[in-house]
């Protein structure tokens, strides 16, 4: 079984939304293995924006470890790109994706899931999402694909 792509909260807040009321608070992406019952298991994570750690425990549910910032023993996305094959990792970091994506990748080839298919890349144009996505079928076999999705329903009158 695959793990769990999802949002967490910082208390972070970006130069963007700086003046904003109420606050808008920095959100970002994280992967989460699961375990054979499906249960989340937890780990540390470090905010890509401010470097605060992380302790998450639950999908879209983490706890700010305050005073530990940067933490060097959380798992770093050069430590996940060991464990690729070096033809993907050039790929992936033409994209610049985040430590999630290779997180994702590397746990869909140690349990041999394939195929996974995994979003690298999305942009709202008008009324659609344009997503780059990228099919996992063997440990060195990946294909690249775009899709638009429709986001808007119209109605006949």
């Amino acid at each position: 079984m695959l793990g769990v792509t999802h949002t967490i909260e910082c208390h972070c807040v970006l130069p963007l939304y700086k003046n904003k009321s109420p606050s808008v608070y920095h959100k970002f992406a994280v992967y989460n293995k699961v375990d054979e019952n499906g249960r989340v298991l937890s780990k540390y994570v470090n905010c890509n924006n401010c470097g605060i750690t992380h302790f998450v425990y639950e999908i879209c549910k983490s706890e700010i470890k305050v005073g530990k910032e940067d933490l060097p023993t959380v798992r770093r996305i050069d430590e996940v790109k060991l464990s690729l094959p070096e033809k993907l990792v050039k790929f992936l970091e033409s994209y610049e994706v985040q430590t999630f994506v290779y997180e994702k990748i590397e746990d869909a080839i140690s349990k041999s899931i394939y195929p996974t298919e995994i979003i690298l890349k999305r942009e709202i144009i008008d009324e659609s999402h344009h997503v780059k996505i990228i099919k996992v079928t063997s440990e060195n076999k990946f294909t690249v694909n775009t899709e638009v999705i429709n986001t808007i329903i119209r109605g006949t009158a």
